[in-house]
């Protein structure tokens, strides 16, 4: 069994691998799955790959890498995601996803986006049509993939974005209209490439910061990072 570790940038995939570990740089190589050979931790075969920032990125970069290595058996997304609640979703807190939604699909007027109003579903997976959202479980996940989920992670619902929000007014507005708890900008693709793989997708995220404000005392991205990096280890020890 070979999981892929899958990060946006290599800040992320820095804070969550061993020190020491080879990172590709820029270049041609910059998004290839690496090492050649797995990485052993904690008794796992580990891959790992930076996505790219995006859902582009991320389901160009993620559906590549599932063609050419046939031998990864379950996708780990780590990152950090930002916050539409402190209280419920803290600086820091480590949360697991169970729903991916894609705003920003459908039909735009001026009452929002009508993710069914142009008549067609985003694509169409093994169990059924996709549209705006993807349930994902993570205890089956992690179960498929041989990790152990820590009591203290929690569960949240998240968005994925193109664009970052950048206003109070549009952070409120999503929250209203979706219900998701977190903020990020891979999630979704990442979940999707997944589904069309059949191949299970686990995602975790560390919180970085309040969705729509850019006041520096609602960032705080090196605390995130910093609740990031135990977070490998943590699922691959407490792996049954």
């Amino acid at each position: 069994m070979t999981l892929l570790l899958a990060c946006a940038t290599r800040t992320e995939l820095r804070a969550v691998l061993p020190a020491g570990t080879g990172i590709p740089d820029q270049g041609a190589a910059a998004h290839e799955v690496f090492p050649q050979s797995p990485l052993t931790l904690h008794g796992h075969e580990v891959l790992a790959v930076c996505t790219g920032v995006g859902p582009v990125a991320a389901a160009a970069v993620l559906g590549r890498a599932l063609a050419r290595r046939p031998e990864i058996s379950g996708v780990l997304q780590l990152g950090v995601a930002g916050s539409f609640d402190l209280e419920a979703a803290p600086m820091g807190a480590a949360l697991c996803v169970i729903r991916e939604t894609w705003p920003e699909y459908g039909l735009a007027g001026a009452d929002g986006v009508a993710p069914r109003g142009i008549g067609l579903p985003m694509a169409t997976c093994p169990d059924g049509p996709v549209h705006e959202t993807l349930a994902t479980d993570p205890d089956a996940a992690a179960a498929a993939m041989g990790l152990g989920l820590p009591a203290a992670f929690g569960r949240a619902a998240s968005l994925t974005v193109a664009g970052v929000t950048g206003t109070m007014e549009r952070a409120a507005l999503l929250y209203a209209r979706h219900g998701a708890l977190l903020e990020n900008m891979e999630g979704f693709a990442a979940a999707l490439a997944c589904r069309l793989a059949e191949t299970p997708f686990l995602q975790i995220r560390t919180v970085s910061n309040l969705v729509g404000s850019r006041q520096t005392g609602h960032w705080d991205l090196k605390g995130a990072l910093s609740a990031l990096r135990p977070t490998l280890a943590r699922l691959l020890g407490n792996a049954s």
